[in-house]
């Protein structure tokens, strides 16, 4: 007899979390995992007391992930049939890079709606500004303030997040600032992956005014030379419906092979 048990111990569901991270194709984005999965309800799947697998479920009732033990995986299909009748669940988000999720999403799907694309670095890019006078750096700690401002005018939502987000990237040493002689005109994330080294997860918001100039792309570019200058292997994602950030991201010399989409059973 299948049965689900809430899982309550945070050790316990991160303990999850990592180890499914080393059973993907592809590193995971960074900021889907932080953000998305991070606030996820987790069960743990029982059968006549043995433990089979996990799932997780998002604030709005749809499936986030699914995942069966090696020695189960024969009644993979059986259980996740179960596991999607009995809680009623009629939207799934899956992506690529999860082969016995989404595959196990394929069997029931009605119809699939593309998400997000996940990005991986394909070659360096050297790409000019295209300001009068152009400056990149760090950013200080002294500008906090500026670039909260900047965040919240430049990007959609409400924003709650901006500040406490920003704050604690300016203490990491992981955000940036592009000038355009005395005004900031780019702000841009590089974030390495605790779980996923050696990958860093790049970020950028670009001034509304200036968008559509190549600033973002340039932007990137000079994120991926950091992350070479460290080590690190540069990825990024963006939503579908974005189509000026996936060309930029392009142009910065990144492809996408793989996707994040939305089921329907």
């Amino acid at each position: 007899m299948i049965t689900c048990i809430q899982l309550k111990h945070s050790d316990a569901i991160q303990q999850l979390r990592d180890d499914y991270l080393r059973t993907l194709v592809a590193p995971m984005d960074g900021m889907w995992e932080s953000t998305v999965i991070a606030h996820a309800t987790f069960w743990e799947i029982q059968d006549r007391e043995q433990h089979v697998g996990y799932f997780c479920i998002g604030s709005n009732q749809d499936l986030l992930r699914f995942h069966i033990w090696e020695n189960h995986l024969d009644r993979a299909q059986e259980i996740f049939h179960w596991i999607i009748s009995t809680y009623g669940i009629q939207h799934a988000m899956a992506s690529t890079i999860e082969p016995l999720y989404f595959s196990l999403c394929l069997d029931v799907q009605r119809n699939i709606t593309l998400h997000s694309y996940l990005f991986r670095d394909n070659q360096p890019r050297e790409l000019s500004s295209g300001l009068s006078k152009s400056l990149f750096r760090k950013a200080e700690k002294r500008e906090l303030d500026n670039i909260v401002r900047f965040y919240q005018a430049n990007t959609e939502g409400p924003g709650e997040w901006i500040e406490t987000f920003l704050n604690t990237h300016l203490h990491r040493e992981e955000l940036f600032v592009l000038y355009d002689q005395q005004t900031l005109v780019a702000a841009g994330e590089c974030l390495p992956s605790q779980k996923q080294p050696p990958y860093a997860d790049l970020g950028m918001v670009v001034a509304r005014l200036y968008r559509g100039r190549g600033v973002g792309s340039f932007l990137l570019t000079q994120l991926k030379n950091h992350c070479y200058e460290a080590g690190w292997k540069p990825i990024c994602s963006c939503e579908a419906s974005n189509r000026a950030s996936k060309r930029a991201i392009e142009k910065a010399g990144f492809i996408s092979e793989q996707r994040i989409v939305k089921i329907t059973f």
